[in-house]
């Protein structure tokens, strides 16, 4: 079982369902997804910060997650818009 799968069960289900008492459950759930997230993406943003770097790994690894950031961004701006 991957890392996804294993925060799922954790934090439970986020998908609306249209019953008042399990959808306010799922309030809380959608509550810690969001903060997770967040967590999760500041985490890539100050590895970002990286990219400029003269060091070979230290390099890789803030442009990988640049380029990453930008895949999420771009992503999001697809589906919203």
């Amino acid at each position: 079982m991957g890392i996804y799968k294993i925060v799922q069960k954790l934090i439970g289900n986020i998908e609306p369902y249209g019953d008042t008492n399990i959808d306010e459950i799922r309030i809380k759930n959608l509550n810690e997804h969001i903060e997770l997230t967040r967590s999760l993406i500041l985490d890539l943003i100050e590895v970002a910060k990286y990219k400029d770097r003269y060091e070979y790994s230290i390099k890789t690894l803030g442009t990988d997650a640049y380029k990453r950031l930008l895949e999420i961004r771009e992503m999001i701006d697809n589906e919203l818009m």
